[in-house]
């Protein structure tokens, strides 16, 4: 079979002629614009496979796959007939090809190309992209522009020179900019490693995702913003844009010193990459209701029966998964879950926790179970009634976090890029360096605004995503002011980071060259500060006594069985001295909590009095208010902006005793704490505190702390460790994330908030 035929025309299923082998001439007229569609059931809506349907002009191109070796003919074997695989520059290349499939879709022909991705058959749609738009089509992408040009080897410089001028000669037609542009450089032999490129950035633009494409020899990115994989960040409003460059190495003894270049320019669509699955055969997630711990164990007993019947491949898989969701009732009194990373490992799990429900701790006294892998249950739910979402404060941030998280959950980053700025909201050129490292000398604001940013994706994905409504809120530090930005009271939150960005509290007043500190402690310019803080492991009162020995040392927080002190380096050391304790250096220098803030505490107070969602000040009658909780008082804050502003500034300036906070939270009611953002700062520290003040009276009711990141896991199965354990505790949540992808042959459409229309 001829692979390199010429496009076979469709009329409604009759064959026609085939077409020209080159584009018009004068098609550079008006911008090329083709809308690219994953032809895939994974990636298409049912709307977009209903609209393709209708097309009764079609140009079909079978493309066969990639020789292995680069020759033009391999032998056929006793089940193979003679197969020619032509080489990209022996007969047809990707731009040619492009430019026969622009003169079909000029005709108003939808082109589908068909190739071979390793064993796995491929395809992509191509149609114009004004058509697509008055059908409702969302692309995946578009192709605006493509060159190519021969190089010739062994003259230095020459294929550099080359490639960047066919590189150019794409973008000028693109009319696009070198510095808008991402651009990928990758061998491609034959036409049909050429077609994987494609779909491969195609994909890339759709997911959101920067990383490298298989085969990639060079990635350069002009802008000098993020180079590493992850999550591809674009400024508010503006469309990615890939200028995919391919260089083909012919082997052909007449051509052995010409290789060829090609460069397709590439723009986002609005269609996005359907999210992959939370669940599947390789991160099991089990849940399972009851009435009783009897009825859990016999459903536990039926599991291991049907996990000793067939092995846990991935239809197997999703048809268990699947029948224990429907299974699950989510008004049952008890429930447990079960994780694992295969169906051995769930087969322990199961075992572990029918051990663990005969356990008097766990049956009886309400212990909660909970094993490393995730599984989890308590006899003695918590509910809802006390859900309080807590806030971490600075420092939490760190590099790479969550950087695999938009893969799951597209619309929720979609939804975040059209509200703001997510790559300034998240800090990404220094959290998602290519040197790990960057992320440690970020400065206080900038640590500052990435914690919120952090605190505000993980509120948005709990609340809207997971549907977790919670019932409190409260902050460690800094935390109170992700508390308000993140729970839909501030009004323009994302305002609030070109503020911290350029505040003279942050950069200079508290951090920085501390500049109040310098007032307060009457220093000259020329006298250096050397601030550093401590954390150690001592008694409250024990280091409030020797303070007027070291009046430039403070006790700047308490917490549980540890606290912080911060102030000049030496005082604060001689202080440690004196107390026999050891401290471990935080080297961050900050004098928030400390005498000196208080210099600031008009300022930090006008800083955040923001106005407020006219929602936050008059709730719907269905919506219980969320009672916010400050550190700075025992009642609950009255939520207008100056009481918040005042809240915040008197947390800022003053010491901070998150002891004190907690046992007030829990005294107003507060009984399942949920950590939300990055990494676990409180969690640790609210179960410590909980259960020594649990200690001092057997009336204190049970708590729990529960973290939904932590630094060095993974972070969906930190997610779904945290989602598991709402669930034993019977925290009203959606499950539709989790199910979705179990009750159909094709993930779902990442749609919850769907594009409007393509950014500028």
């Amino acid at each position: 079979m001829n692979l390199a035929h010429p496009l076979a025309t469709t009329h409604n299923g009759q064959a026609e002629t085939s077409i020209a082998d080159t584009a018009n001439a004068d098609k550079s007229a008006k911008p090329l614009r083709i809308a690219v569609l994953l032809g895939d059931a994974v990636n298409l809506s049912p709307h977009s496979v209903q609209v393709l349907g209708t097309f009764t002009e079609r140009e079909r191109v079978q493309i066969c796959a990639a020789d292995a070796n680069q020759s033009t003919v391999h032998g056929p074997t006793a089940h193979e007939p003679k197969v020619h695989e032509p080489s990209v520059n022996e007969q047809s290349s990707l731009t040619a090809l492009l430019g026969q499939a622009t003169t079909a879709i000029e005709q108003g022909k939808l082109v589908e190309l068909k190739f071979n991705d390793g064993n796995l058959p491929q395809s992509l749609y191509l149609l114009d992209g004004l058509r697509a738009a008055k059908l409702r089509l969302h692309a995946h992408a578009f192709i605006a522009g493509f060159a190519a040009g021969n190089e010739v080897t062994g003259i230095a410089n020459a294929a550099v020179e080359n490639a960047a001028t066919v590189a150019n000669a794409a973008l000028a037609a693109a009319k696009r900019s070198p510095a808008q542009t991402v651009q990928h450089q990758t061998v491609a032999n034959t036409l049909n490693e050429a077609f994987v490129a494609l779909r491969q950035g195609v994909t890339a633009l759709a997911a959101r995702t920067q990383a490298p494409l298989k085969g990639t020899t060079d990635i350069k990115q002009t802008n000098d913003t993020n180079q590493q994989t992850g999550y591809w960040f674009s400024g508010q409003h503006q469309a990615r844009v890939l200028c995919l460059n391919l260089v083909a190495k012919t082997s052909h003894q007449a051509d052995e010193s010409r290789n060829l270049n090609q460069s397709l320019v590439l723009t986002q669509g609005t269609q996005l990459a359907a999210p992959k699955a939370l669940v599947d055969e390789n991160r099991l997630f089990v849940p399972i209701s009851g009435d009783s711990i009897n009825e859990l164990k016999a459903k536990l007993f039926q599991l291991l029966s049907s996990l000793d019947i067939g092995a846990l491949d991935t239809s197997f898989a999703s048809h268990q998964l699947a029948f224990w969701f429907e299974r699950y009732d989510a008004n049952a009194p008890l429930a447990l879950v079960l994780m694992a990373a295969s169906s051995d490992d769930l087969k322990l799990e199961a075992k572990a926790m029918l051990t663990a429900l005969e356990s008097d701790a766990i049956r009886h006294h309400g212990q909660h179970f909970k094993t490393p892998a995730g599984s989890c249950f308590t006899a003695k739910p918590l509910g809802d009634a006390g859900l309080t979402f807590v806030y971490p404060g600075v420092g939490t941030v760190y590099a790479n976090m969550f950087n695999n998280l938009h893969e799951y959950f597209p619309a929720l980053y979609h939804q975040l890029e059209r509200e703001g700025d997510l790559s300034a909201m998240l800090q990404s050129p220094q959290i998602y360096a290519a040197d790990v490292k960057t992320a440690a000398g970020m400065s206080l604001s900038q640590q500052a605004i990435s914690g919120v940013g952090a605190s505000y994706l993980f509120t948005k994905l709990l609340t809207q995503v997971f549907n977790i409504k919670p019932k409190m809120a409260l902050g460690y530090s800094m935390g109170e002011a992700a508390m308000w930005a993140s729970l839909d009271v501030w009004q323009t939150p994302h305002a609030m980071i070109n503020a911290t960005e350029n505040s003279d509290i942050f950069n200079h007043a508290i951090s920085g060259e501390l500049t109040a500190v310098r007032r307060a402690w009457q220093l000259a310019d020329n006298e250096a500060i050397v601030w550093n803080s401590f954390v150690v492991r001592a008694d409250s009162h024990e280091i409030k006594a020797l303070l007027p020995e070291f009046p430039r040392a403070y006790l700047a927080i308490t917490q549980g069985d540890t606290c912080v002190i911060a102030g000049c380096e030496a005082s604060c050391k001689a202080l440690l001295a004196t107390l026999g304790k050891r401290g471990i250096a935080a080297n961050r220098v900050t004098a928030m909590h400390t005498a000196p803030a208080m210099l600031v505490h008009g300022q930090v107070q006008d800083f955040y009095t923001q106005a407020l969602k006219p929602e936050a000040l008059k709730p719907k009658a269905q919506d219980l208010p969320i009672r916010f909780i400050s550190a700075a008082q025992t009642a609950p804050v009255i939520v207008d902006s100056h009481s918040i502003g005042r809240a915040i500034a008197d947390t800022f300036c003053s010491p901070l005793d998150f002891s004190a906070l907690i046992q007030n939270a829990t005294e107003q009611g507060a009984r399942l704490f949920v950590e939300v953002g990055a990494d676990r700062q409180t969690s640790t520290l609210i179960d410590k505190i909980s259960h020594a003040h649990a200690s001092q009276s057997t009336a204190n009711a049970a708590t729990a702390a529960i973290a939904c990141n932590a630094k060095g896991a993974d972070a969906i199965i930190s997610l779904l460790k945290c989602l598991a354990q709402l669930i034993s505790h019977r925290v009203p949540l959606s499950l539709a994330p989790l199910i979705q992808p179990l009750s159909a042959n094709a993930a779902p459409l990442s749609s919850a908030v769907s594009p409007k229309g393509e950014p500028l």
